[in-house]
C-alpha cells in the first residue's frame, strides 16, 4: 500500500467519523466518505474493546490481509475507515476477506 493512500491525518479522521455513511458487517464497521482526491486512502482501526494489544493487532492485520486478498480496489475518491468488532479474533482470514467484501459491494464501493 502507498504512503499516500493511507489515512494519518486526526482532522480527516474527524471528518470521516462525523460526515461520513456506516455499515455493520460481521466482523467490522466501515465508514466511509468522499474525499475529493484522485486517489482513496484507507486506515485501519481497533479500540481497546477488541482487547489487548495483541488481540488489536491480529484484528488490523486480518483486515489488512483480507483487503489484500479481495484482489479489486476502492472506487477513487474516498477515505475509508475499518474499525474491528470483538468478533473478528476468533475467526479466519478468508471469512473476514468474505464479510469485507460484502459489505464493500453493498455499498458500491470497489471498483472492478
Amino acid at each position: 500500500m502507498l504512503k499516500e493512500s493511507t489515512l494519518r491525518n486526526q482532522l480527516d479522521f474527524k471528518v470521516v467519523y462525523n460526515k461520513g455513511k456506516s455499515k455493520v458487517s460481521r466482523f467490522m464497521v466501515i465508514i466511509y466518505k468522499k474525499n475529493g482526491l484522485k486517489y482513496s486512502r484507507l486506515a485501519y482501526v481497533s479500540s481497546k474493546k477488541v482487547g489487548n494489544s495483541v488481540r488489536r493487532n491480529r484484528s488490523r492485520r486480518l483486515m489488512r490481509e483480507a483487503y489484500r486478498l479481495l484482489g479489486c480496489e476502492v472506487k477513487n475518491g474516498y477515505d475509508v475507515v475499518f474499525i474491528a468488532r470483538n468478533s473478528i479474533n476468533d475467526h479466519k482470514c478468508e471469512e473476514v476477506r468474505r464479510s469485507m467484501y460484502g459489505v464493500l459491494r453493498s455499498e458500491h464501493l470497489l471498483d472492478k
